[in-house]
Parts: C-alpha cells; structure tokens; sequence
C-alpha cells in the first residue's frame, strides 16, 4: 500500500475524501469504482481458491 500510494502522489482512501467534501467528480468515482471492484473480487475468489468456509452455526 504504501508503494502504490507513492506512484499515486497521495493515499487512495485521502483521495475519496478529499474528493468527497470537494464535490468533486473523481471522489464519486472513486466510490463507484471502488464498490464494483469489490464485488467483482469477491466473484473471483473461488477461482483462486479463496472460498470462504461456512460453519455451521450450533445455535449456543
């Protein structure tokens, strides 16, 4: 994270809310993009075999 926050001149999270407040276009993008990309990782898990394992809740 903090290699990639250099390339990008600045933390990508200070940049959502920078742009947020602002009122600025690339702050709701960012959010946009951000949420899509999310669901689609979350999509792609199982193909790298990140599945998550569901445990049977025993109702304590």
């Amino acid at each position: 994270m903090g290699y990639g926050a250099r390339l990008a001149y600045g933390c990508n999270i200070g940049a959502y809310f920078s742009g947020i407040v602002s009122g600025s276009l690339h702050g709701w993008l960012w959010v946009v993009s951000a949420f899509f990309g999310n669901v689609l990782g979350t999509k792609l898990r199982p193909l790298f075999g990140l599945a998550v394992e569901r445990v049977k809740n025993t109702g304590c």
